[in-house]
């Protein structure tokens, strides 16, 4: 006889038989393996797990701003009963009355005591218009709060609103006069890095390299900053030799005398694409859009895009099409659908997420996911959402990006299909206003993010 301790009652033993304890490990180890027979072919008929996608390199759009901060008024006697008044407006949060009653107090009494206290009554209001989305009104009375006293809250808070208005170039210089405070430097680093996409996009790329210079010097230990600052120079050194094609719309650059022809081609397909996309979307842009033409060797060393990327938009259409002579199909998918990124970075100001701005430049350049049901379904299935696809694609590897573009298609044909392109306009609008993507969606064809998401994976799914 054998002694066994009970699985359920420990310490305590029981007695079994010595062929009945042979029995038992037999099936024990029948039981082991037929459980592993249903997990392995249980496994191997589940759908495709989706990629993993990695997380976008470091673009400088992290958050910038905080909630506006109050700088109290110090209670002190006064014989001024304006002054005492507007006190006790203050302390009951009734600034409008505040300033009111200050500023009369101000009138009489010029001094810098009287200013600071109506400059932080102005700051107090202003709070209250930032904190219902009246911008404008909070940075007229941060800027008067400013003329009266040099207060770093003031300063702080009027960047704040300069930021929530995309006036970065402002939000810049209104922190540089905070000097080099610890607690201004990391928001500082991020408007630079902002502020030099926006120049790139106005095509100011010497104000773009100055603006990630000074980011650089903020924080010298910023690989990704340092990266990103290498390849602009790189660029710019290189784009000082390519020959150009100017017009009132377009400007085509190219590399080499013997790609003139192609610069000619890539201009009158970006002419079409002007009339043909713009005829869609309802949006002619003003300024002047540059695009680039690479050799396939340049394009992959200046742009560093992955080797999956036929083309690239990052503020100007750049296109590997070095000794094209004719045009193809192919380049007019790849020149319309890289039109249709400027034209979408123009109208929501570069907020819109990936998986729109790209379902968008594939529908327009005239793809369909209609013969891709099945890879659709399968990384549904997984798990997969919309939200997981607002990044930048450029770090995916070829599957991943390719998974990733047909369920942006997918998305934006459901979109289009139930709610028109011009839903898909005033989304990319609602954007550019400033609104997040569930604001955008809501306000422009009434549904949540998880609605409209979950609405386009149950037709998908069908």
């Amino acid at each position: 006889m054998k002694d066994r301790k009970h699985p359920g009652l420990p310490g305590r033993l029981i007695h079994l038989p010595d062929g009945e304890c042979g029995r038992v490990s037999l099936l024990l180890v029948i039981a082991i393996l037929f459980v592993a027979i249903l997990a392995y072919r249980f496994y191997t008929r589940k759908p495709p797990v989706a990629p993993k996608y990695e997380e976008p390199l470091y673009s400088g759009k992290e958050d910038a701003e905080a909630g506006l901060a109050a700088s109290p008024v110090e209670s002190a006697p006064s014989p001024d009963p304006d002054a005492n008044a507007a006190y006790e407006a203050y302390k009951a949060g009734e600034f409008t009355r505040a300033v009111s009653l200050y500023r009369a107090a101000y009138k009489d009494d010029p001094s810098s005591e009287a200013g600071s206290s109506l400059a932080k009554a102005l700051n107090g209001a202003a709070i209250v218009e930032y904190d219902s989305g009246n911008y404008e009104r909070a940075k007229e009375m941060l800027t008067e709060a400013l003329e009266l006293s040099k207060d770093p809250v003031f300063s702080r808070n009027l960047a704040n609103v300069q930021i929530k208005l995309q006036d970065t170039e402002g939000a810049v210089e209104t922190l540089e006069r905070l000097g080099d405070l610890p607690d201004v430097r990391g928001r500082l680093k991020n408007l630079y890095v902002r502020l030099a996409g926006e120049r790139l996009n106005k095509g100011e790329r010497d104000g773009a390299i100055e603006s990630l210079e000074k980011g650089l010097l903020i924080d010298p230990n910023d690989d990704s900053l340092k990266e990103r600052l290498s390849k602009l120079r790189a660029e710019h050194d290189f784009e000082g030799k390519m020959g150009s094609r100017g017009g009132s719309r377009f400007l085509v650059r190219y590399e080499g005398g013997e790609n003139a022809v192609a610069g000619h081609l890539i201009g009158l397909l970006l002419e079409e694409a002007y009339l043909k996309v713009g005829s869609e979307l309802a949006f002619y842009p003003e300024d002047r859009i540059e695009a680039l033409l690479y050799t396939r060797e340049t394009f992959r060393d200046v742009t560093r895009s992955p080797a999956w990327a036929g083309a690239i938009y990052d503020g100007r259409i750049k296109v590997p099409a070095g000794g094209l002579t004719d045009k193809t199909s192919e380049l007019e998918k790849v020149v319309f659908h890289e039109y249709t990124h400027a034209l979408v970075h123009r109208i929501s100001k570069g907020r819109a997420p990936t998986w729109l701005n790209e379902g968008i430049a594939q529908y327009e350049e005239g793809k369909s996911s209609v013969a891709h049901a099945r890879e659709i379904s399968e990384a549904l299935s997984s798990g997969m959402k919309l939200r997981l696809l607002e990044g930048s694609f450029m770090g995916y590897n070829a599957n991943a990006a390719h998974t990733a573009y047909l369920l942006s298609l997918s998305a934006t044909e459901y979109m289009i299909r139930e709610f028109g392109v011009s839903a898909v306009k005033r989304i990319l609008e609602s954007l550019g206003s400033g609104m997040g993507v569930d604001e955008s969606l809501k306000a422009s064809i009434y549904m949540s993010y998880d609605e409209f998401d979950k609405g386009w994976q149950k037709d998908a799914l069908r």
